[in-house]
């Protein structure tokens, strides 16, 4: 039987409940009644409220760019849109299933048997067979557009060609008339003679400035070179360390400096268009060239596929202009060679033929004429086909191409495919870069893995004409730490530009192509670079301006470095982190033009203008 005291114990709790049960439903009906519409909790609207006034303090202290900043955090993470261009295939792996090597000791083979001579023949037929099969070796004979055609319209490239070769005027035919000259032509010339002078009293003033700072008597071949001094040293280095987007070079008292206007035209240079990068190679581009077109601007890239990629731009459209949905730049793409493209050039005195030079052991000209790409040059089976980096001398009809066995092979174009003039072997290891004088046809300048760079006269070649591997003596030399990547004469025929893996860029100045034979040339102008370009990125090299003092090399942060030839100083930095996503190690400078354009790893070529 229940005592009072467990009575009012549980009349107390039942109460207790009671009371719990008014407070829920009173808290649920007050939630139901401030539940905004917006759906927002609050701290999201209290979030809101201070993103809100937050703005409004930036437009009080007039600070549009902070606010806009806010608005552009949350696109940070989103992919950039896709670029236009030639598509990129996707290759399936497989794995390379070449005829077996076996061993002939085990075999009881003598080296000098025989049966071992068969065995390296037959191996050899075998392994010749399989690259034919799996489409690696050179295709033979003159190739149509149609043959080769990899991506755009034939017929439309085809007319782009025969434009292009309708506005060149052979230099025996080309006549002038001084009354038939328009206003335009004439303030061409002028521009052109403007320009002329201002680099000449450019190279002047260098030279004094030089000549001043250097007390020291200079004796042999040192009068014609221009030494640098500590000045120069530090002002390249100070420069090499900015890092805005276009990268003032430090003051200096040479004309450079004096005078604004060249400067700006590199400093002002930037992506433009409503495409300012474009696919147009399949891989990664190896060599760049332009044609010599005032108003065309026709870029061609040659990447590691054996493709030559063309762009055409167009520079009626402007920067705001809103490419229709489908609407895509001029690209087009044609396969001519089979394997790697090495080097390419225009002919210096017929711009209608673009030469290229190939791992599969070719040379060829694509005829804007004929509309064909034609054979110049065809290696032999048994000789190693990977040919290096072309030139051409300013007659227009001799080449001068490099291989990886040291040697240098000059080709008459004028003579059948596969015959050469002579071919010469100049050093020891592979010759990375053959450059001949654009002024002067008897010099040419190699760089080699040797770590050496050499300057040789041809007309000593002529009484070695048929001993090809027999040693011959080089004009002058000068070792480099590391492998020497390129160099490259200056167009006026007065300086080289070397490029090495000991992160140097080194400017020969003052080179006098008249002097006597000689056995040394003293130290140039040290630019410190970073060429450490690794395996999956084009090597760099310095590319001389066709019009000025200067010369563009890749930038290993992204970007493109262009240096002042006379101390050295960097006159621009050129970068778009938006478009730039890979190194711009492939450069080629319109040969009229302020215009530069850039090959990439991925294929993209950006124009500069």
């Amino acid at each position: 039987m229940k005592t009072r005291r467990q009575e009012v114990k549980r009349e107390e709790e039942e109460h207790k409940k009671d009371d719990k049960h008014d407070i829920k439903s009173e808290d649920a009906s007050d939630d139901d009644s401030s539940t905004p519409s917006d759906g927002l909790t609050d701290y999201e609207r209290q979030r809101l409220e201070n993103i809100r006034r937050n703005q409004e303090a930036m437009q009080m202290f007039n600070l549009p760019e902070a606010a806009s900043a806010v608005s552009r955090s949350s696109d940070r993470n989103k992919r950039p849109a896709p670029t236009v261009g030639v598509k990129r295939e996707k290759r399936t792996k497989t794995a390379e299933v070449l005829p077996r090597r076996t061993s002939n000791r085990l075999a009881n083979i003598a080296p000098d048997d025989p049966a071992a001579k068969q065995k390296s023949d037959d191996y050899k037929t075998k392994t010749f067979n399989y690259y034919e099969m799996t489409n690696r070796t050179r295709r033979e004979g003159d190739l149509t557009l149609a043959d080769v055609s990899a991506h755009g319209d034939d017929k439309k490239f085809a007319k782009l060609a025969q434009e292009i070769a309708a506005t060149y005027v052979p230099e025996k035919a080309r006549m002038f008339d001084a009354e038939d000259q328009d206003d335009d032509d004439d303030s061409v010339v002028k521009k052109e003679e403007e320009d002329d002078k201002a680099v000449k009293k450019e190279e002047e003033d260098d030279k004094a400035v030089k000549k001043e700072d250097d007390d020291t008597p200079k004796t042999g071949i040192k009068k014609y070179f221009s030494r640098a001094t500590k000045k120069n040293s530090a002002s390249t280095s100070t420069a090499a360390d900015d890092k805005s987007e276009v990268s003032h070079a430090t003051k200096s008292t040479s004309s450079s400096s004096k005078d604004p206007s060249l400067r700006k035209q590199v400093q002002s240079l930037r992506l433009r268009g409503p495409w300012p990068t474009v696919k147009v190679c399949q891989g990664r581009i190896y060599c760049m060239a332009i044609h010599q077109n005032r108003d065309k601007i026709l870029v061609c890239g040659g990447d590691i596929d054996g493709n030559l990629g063309f762009w055409d731009l167009d520079e009626s459209q402007s920067d705001d202009y809103e490419p229709e949905l489908e609407e895509e730049p001029n690209i087009y793409s044609y396969k001519a060679h089979s394997r790697s493209l090495s080097s390419m050039q225009y002919s210096p005195t017929d711009p209608t033929k673009l030469f290229s030079t190939s791992y599969d052991g070719s040379v060829r000209y694509l005829d804007l004429v004929k509309q064909q790409f034609l054979e110049a040059y065809v290696v032999p089976r048994d000789v190693n086909e990977h040919l290096g980096s072309v030139s051409i001398d300013s007659t227009g009809n001799h080449l001068w191409f490099a291989d990886s066995d040291g040697g240098v092979s000059l080709k008459d174009v004028r003579t059948p495919k596969d015959q050469l003039v002579y071919r010469k072997l100049l050093h020891e290891k592979k010759v990375g870069c053959v450059n001949v004088n654009p002024q002067y046809s008897h010099l040419i300048a190699t760089s080699s893995l040797d770590r050496t760079m050499r300057i040789w006269d041809i007309r000593n070649f002529a009484s070695h004409k048929d001993e090809e591997d027999e040693p011959l003596e080089e004009l002058a030399q000068f070792p480099h730490r590391l492998s020497v990547t390129s160099a490259m004469w200056s167009p006026d025929g007065n300086s080289i530009a070397s490029t090495s893996y000991d992160d140097y860029v080194r400017v020969f100045n003052n080179f006098e192509p008249g002097l006597p034979i000689v056995k040394e040339i003293p130290e140039p102008i040290k630019i410190p670079h970073n060429n450490q370009s690794g395996r999956w990125c084009t090597m760099l090299r310095a590319v001389w301006s066709h019009q000025f003092n200067w010369f563009c090399i890749g930038n290993m942060n992204k970007s493109l470095d262009i240096y002042s030839r006379g101390t050295g100083d960097l006159m621009a930095n050129l970068k778009d982190a938006r478009v730039l996503t890979t190194v711009p190690a492939a450069n080629a400078w319109h040969p009229s033009r302020t215009v530069l354009a850039s090959g990439m790893a991925n294929g993209k070529m950006v124009i500069w203008r």
